[in-house]
C-alpha cells in the first residue's frame, strides 16, 4: 500500500491558537503509519507556517526558525519549503487535516487544489461569523436565538438590548470565536459595558443574545462524500452544568470539571428524530462538508432552536464531536482515518475539468 504525505495545519493568528494545535497532536498520534506519513505545520500567532521537524515535542515546543513552507497555487498539493541557510525546496503533500478555526485556511487549500478534511468555501467563513450563521438560518425558516450585533465598538445599553432580545440575562459574544472564548453571561449594565469591551478585542463584531432556559444538546454529522444528501447524524449529547459553571465556559470546556456530558441524552425516540432532522437541514442550509457539530437549545415547550454550527469542530479523542461519533459506532482512530478517506475521495469526485464558456 502507498503511503500517503497528510499535512496537519495547525495553530493560527486566532485566540483559538493552543486548541487548534492540540487537535493536531490527537489526530497525529492517531495515523495509521502504515497508510499515512504526517507532516505538521504549525502557523504562527504572525501567520508565518512553520515546518515542524520535531514532532515529538509538539505543541510543548514549537519551531519558529528554520524552514517555512507554503502551497503553490494550482499545485495539486505542491508545497515550496524555504531554509533561508539551505535555499527552497519542494515537498508533496496528499491530503490536508487542518485544525484552525477562523474559516479562511479552506479558501488558501481549494486554491491550492489539494484535498482536505472539511467544508469548502464558502461554508467555513459563514460558519466563522455567528451573526452571518444566524442570518442564513432565519431566511431559511429555522428556528436561532434572538441576538443583536453590535459592529466597530458600537455602543448600545443594556436595558436597550433587554427589550430587543425579551431577556433579563444577556450572552455577549465576539461574533467569531469558537469554544465559549470571549463569551459572557450579564445581568446589569456594569457587567454588560466590560463584557462588550472583552467581545470587542477579541474582533470588530460581538453579538449579544438572549439567554434561552433549557438544554444544551448537540448532534455529529458525517457526510458520505460520494453520495452528498447521505448524512449520519448522531443521536443528541447533552451537556448538564453543575452549580460551579453559569454557563459552558471556555476553561469548562477544557477541563471538563463541573460538567457532565452524556453522549446519549435523555430523549424520547421523536424528540431526538426532530433535533437530528434539524441539525442536517441546518447543515445543508449553510453549504457545509464532510463534517460538522451543530448544538441546539431546547426550551422546557420543547422548542428548539439553533445556536451554533460547527464545521471544523474540536477532534480529539475527548471532544463532544468525538464522543457522538463513538457513541454511533466509528472509534476515534477510525474516524480520523475515515475523514482523510472520505477528503481524497471527495477530491477524485470533484477533480472534472470546469466547462469553458464559448468567447464573447
Amino acid at each position: 500500500m502507498t503511503t500517503l504525505n497528510v499535512a496537519l495545519i495547525a495553530g493560527g493568528r486566532s485566540v483559538g491558537h493552543d486548541v487548534s494545535r492540540k487537535n493536531a497532536r490527537s489526530i497525529y498520534e492517531a495515523l495509521d503509519r502504515k497508510r499515512y506519513s504526517p507532516i505538521l505545520v504549525d502557523v504562527a500567532r504572525d501567520g508565518k507556517w512553520w515546518l515542524q521537524e520535531n514532532i515529538k515535542e509538539f505543541p510543548l515546543h514549537s519551531e519558529s526558525s528554520g524552514a517555512q513552507i507554503m502551497f503553490l497555487p494550482g499545485g495539486g498539493g505542491k508545497a515550496l519549503v524555504h531554509r533561508s541557510n539551505e535555499g527552497d525546496g519542494i515537498c508533496y503533500v496528499d491530503v490536508v487535516f487542518p485544525t484552525l478555526l477562523d474559516g479562511i485556511l479552506e479558501g488558501v487549500l481549494e486554491t491550492a487544489q489539494v484535498p482536505f478534511v472539511g467544508s469548502r468555501m464558502p461554508a467555513p467563513a459563514l460558519c466563522a461569523d455567528k451573526q452571518i450563521t444566524k442570518r442564513i438560518l432565519r431566511d431559511a425558516g429555522l428556528p436561532t436565538s434572538r441576538s443583536l450585533a453590535l459592529i466597530d465598538r458600537e455602543e448600545v445599553q443594556f436595558k436597550f438590548a433587554q427589550e430587543v432580545l425579551c431577556s433579563r440575562s444577556l450572552f455577549v459574544k465576539p461574533a467569531s470565536l469558537h469554544d465559549s472564548i470571549g463569551v459572557n453571561k450579564v445581568t446589569c449594565e456594569s457587567e454588560f459595558k466590560t463584557a462588550v469591551d472583552l467581545a470587542f478585542s477579541c474582533g470588530n463584531k460581538v453579538l449579544v443574545e438572549e439567554d434561552v432556559e433549557g438544554r444544551e444538546l448537540h448532534c455529529a454529522i458525517l457526510q458520505d462524500p460520494l453520495q452528498p444528501n447521505n448524512l449520519l447524524c448522531s443521536w443528541p449529547s447533552e451537556i448538564i452544568l453543575t452549580d460551579q459553571h453559569a454557563f459552558f465556559t471556555y476553561r469548562a470546556k477544557m477541563e471538563g470539571k463541573g460538567v457532565i456530558f452524556k453522549t446519549k441524552a435523555e430523549l424520547d425516540e421523536t424528540a431526538a428524530d426532530r433535533v437530528r432532522a434539524l441539525a442536517c437541514e441546518a447543515f445543508r442550509v449553510l453549504g457545509c462538508e464532510a463534517l460538522a457539530r451543530v448544538d441546539f437549545f431546547m426550551r422546557p415547550s420543547g422548542e428548539l432552536l439553533i445556536n451554533e454550527v460547527g464545521p471544523s469542530p474540536s477532534r480529539t479523542p475527548s471532544s463532544m464531536f468525538s464522543k457522538m461519533m463513538e457513541e454511533s459506532g466509528i472509534p476515534y482512530n477510525t474516524l480520523v482515518q475515515r475523514l482523510l478517506e472520505d477528503a481524497i475521495k471527495r477530491s477524485e469526485r470533484d477533480s472534472k475539468p470546469m466547462i469553458e464558456l464559448p468567447p464573447v
